[in-house]
């Protein structure tokens, strides 16, 4: 009986499931919780994520730092930090495209200002783990 590596092992980590694996580590060595990053179908899924966060991302990829503390959770600002981190992700990809979605405080479901980052392909993903990894770790 003959079987493919896939039929044999229906649960084998593939190539899609290491960068993801790699790419959660690298988020957590940079300190950035990115608790709902997952694998759906071919492609990794960073999930959402607060606007403090995506604006820490933006900066690791490149994008300037911002100058002067400011409300991020507030429309403007979460809009700002969106065109940043989605500047600097094409930049750290070669091109690549990051949907952002914003979600506004939500007082009747005790929610905080969060974004959502959409679904990237695995050469994406690949490209900003490569990213990530260039940068220096912060320090525990």
């Amino acid at each position: 009986m003959s079987t493919t590596p896939d039929d044999a092992h229906p649960h084998a980590t593939t190539p899609v499931h290491e960068t993801a694996d790699a790419l959660r580590a690298a988020m957590r060595g940079h300190d950035l919780d990115v608790p709902s990053l997952s694998v759906e179908q071919d492609r990794v899924d960073l999930g959402d994520i607060t606007v403090t966060t995506a604006d820490r991302l933006a900066h690791l990829l490149g994008a300037p730092a911002q100058g002067v503390e400011r409300n991020l959770t507030e429309w403007p600002e979460a809009q700002q930090v969106m065109r940043r981190l989605g500047a600097a992700f094409k930049t750290a990809t070669g091109g690549g495209f990051l949907d952002l979605y914003f979600h506004h405080d939500c007082i009747r479901c005790d929610s905080d200002a969060a974004l959502t980052l959409g679904p990237i392909s695995l050469p994406e993903a690949q490209r900003l783990l490569s990213s990530l990894s260039r940068r220096a770790p912060q320090e525990p």
